[in-house]
């Protein structure tokens, strides 16, 4: 009965330590951390702001959150679209965070593109080699701004 059980850890453990499942992904980093608060997206030139805001309880607090925001020598940053969270939240998955640190706990604004902002988060559900998110709305969020 032993050895049954060895048999199946053992690949187990193999499969885990193969990079792209539970380890680190052979894919380059897309996130830089420029060390003035923001993390740039290396492929797509987007800017993320690293520290997440106070709670906010709704969108017109978070659409002034963004306009009055000066973080390294930026005044155009905006809630992201719920997309835009989502990739973002993806780097994390596959590994792709680089240097990068993001408190990513909570529910986050977005704003849509028919301008109708929500908070909410991407909860992960799945198993670790293929993750999938689902977005769950709720009434107050953080902000981690993002720009252009």
């Amino acid at each position: 009965m032993k050895q049954k059980h060895v048999l199946w850890i053992i690949p187990a453990v193999l499969l885990l330590s193969l990079p792209g499942c539970a380890g680190k992904s052979s894919r380059q980093a897309r996130l830089q951390n420029l060390g003035n608060g923001i993390c740039r997206d290396t492929v797509s030139g987007q800017m993320w702001q690293i520290e997440k805001s106070k709670k906010t309880s709704n969108l017109e607090e978070a659409e002034q959150y963004v306009r009055a925001l000066r973080l390294g020598g930026y005044s155009d940053w905006r809630l992201p679209t719920t997309d835009e969270l989502y990739d973002l939240n993806n780097f994390f998955d596959l590994f792709q965070n680089g240097d990068c640190t993001l408190d990513r706990e909570g529910n986050y604004w977005s704003n849509a593109q028919d301008g109708q902002g929500k908070a909410g988060a991407w909860e992960i559900s799945g198993n670790l080699c293929e993750p999938a998110r689902q977005y769950r709305q709720d009434a107050k969020g953080y902000i981690r701004a993002v720009r252009p």
